[in-house]
C-alpha cells in the first residue's frame, strides 16, 4: 500500500507544484526516487513531530498542499496538540498519510506501535478530519483522488 501510495502522490506531484511531500524520517526504502525527481517539493522533517504539524499548516496557509508520512502513532500520538488545534480546528489543507506499527516494529516498544482501538479513538474526537482505513488498491485511488480535490485536512492509514 505504501508504495502504491508513492506512485499517485508522484503522478499527482508531476502536475501540481503546490505539493509538498513531508517524511518523519522514514519511508527509505521507497521515496528516494521521490525525493531525486522533485527535490523542491520533498522535506524530511526528522524526529520532531510537532514542528512538521506546524510546518504544514504554514504550508497550506500559503496555498500550498503538504502531504506528511510517517508512522501513525508519530501523526497521532507525540503531535495530538498541533494536529488538534492547528489542523483540525483550523481546517487546514493538510493530508495525513499513517503506516500503524506491526509484528516488525514490536521490538521498538510502544513508541512505534498503536495498539487495539487507540487509532480510531483519537480520530473519531477530532474535528473537520476525514479518515480513511483502505485495504485495496482501488479504494486507496479514490480516497487519495477525492482529498487531493477537498479542502480540509485528512488522514488514511496504508
Amino acid at each position: 500500500m505504501r508504495k502504491f501510495f508513492l506512485e499517485i502522490l508522484t503522478k499527482l506531484a508531476k502536475k501540481d507544484k503546490s505539493i509538498i511531500f513531508i517524511v518523519g524520517d522514514v519511508g527509505f526504502s521507497f521515496i528516494e526516487a521521490f525525493k531525486t525527481r522533485f527535490p523542491k517539493q520533498f522535506l524530511n522533517c526528522g524526529i520532531m513531530e510537532q514542528t512538521m504539524m506546524g510546518f504544514a499548516v504554514g504550508l497550506s496557509n500559503v496555498g500550498l498542499k503538504p502531504y506528511i508520512y510517517t508512522m501513525s502513532n508519530f501523526i497521532l500520538l507525540r503531535p495530538l496538540e498541533q494536529l488538534r488545534n492547528d489542523i483540525c480546528y483550523g481546517n487546514a489543507n493538510v493530508k495525513l498519510f499513517g503506516v500503524r506499527g506491526s509484528e516488525a516494529y514490536r521490538f521498538l516498544g510502544m513508541s512505534h506501535n498503536l495498539y487495539g482501538s487507540e487509532e480510531t479513538d483519537i480520530l473519531k474526537n477530532l474535528p473537520n478530519l476525514n479518515y480513511y482505513f483502505p485495504i485495496t488498491e482501488e479504494e486507496t485511488i479514490k480516497i487519495i483522488n477525492k482529498e487531493y480535490a477537498r479542502q480540509g485536512p485528512a488522514y488514511t492509514r496504508l
